[in-house]
């Protein structure tokens, strides 16, 4: 987990990826293993609007010199959720997807897509946090501490607000991966509305 501020920039953001228009649809791709950087290049390069969220990650490097071991460590961006990708398009253009031979399928999702688009906004928001403080993708459950955030940045978003070893962190589901991103949280600059599950 990475906790300093980053050296990098917080990656550019196409707000057209938001904006469908006429027979256009947001998608979310799942590639092959290690190739949703190679499909964000594909896309950008055919002028297909794409958002692929990054979030930071250590590196470590071993390696022996002279017989002895040495490691160092590196900031590096990685995928936030590997192997996917939101794409914008119109359906008949999708074969361009696939003849790309990068793609593995498209997700299927149990909503509508203003939903989708509303989830993709809340990517955004983690991954710009991401940039100034800690930031983890889990697939852990929290059972607890249920909220429904009315102001700030969260404004409109349910999450689980836990306080562990004295730090409040705020999770919040990512439905079209089954996935939850976590991070810090000072509760007391937000209006919380307790849900009960």
């Amino acid at each position: 987990m990475v906790k300093k501020p980053s050296k990098f920039k917080v990656p550019a953001f196409d707000e057209a990826i938001l904006n469908p228009e006429g027979d256009e649809i947001v998608r979310v791709v799942h590639t092959r293993p290690n190739q949703e950087i190679v499909l964000e290049r594909f896309c950008r390069q055919r002028g297909i609007v794409c958002y692929l969220p990054v979030r930071r990650a250590i590196k470590v490097h071993n390696f022996t010199q002279k017989g002895i071991p040495y490691s160092y460590s590196r900031e590096v961006l990685r995928p936030m959720f590997p192997s996917y990708i939101f794409l914008k398009l119109p359906s008949p253009m999708m074969h361009l997807i696939h003849d790309a031979k990068i793609f593995a399928r498209v997700v299927p999702l149990q909503y509508e897509q203003v939903k989708l688009l509303d989830e993709i906004k809340i990517v955004r928001i983690f991954e710009k946090l991401g940039f100034e403080q800690e930031l983890e993708v889990h697939t852990d459950i929290p059972v607890e501490g249920h909220f429904l955030i009315t102001s700030g940045i969260w404004e409109g978003v349910e999450g689980h607000l836990v306080t562990k070893d004295g730090v409040d962190k705020w999770t919040v589901e990512i439905e079209f991966c089954k996935q939850y991103v976590t991070t810090t949280i000072d509760p007391t600059k937000f209006k919380m509305i307790p849900l009960d599950d």
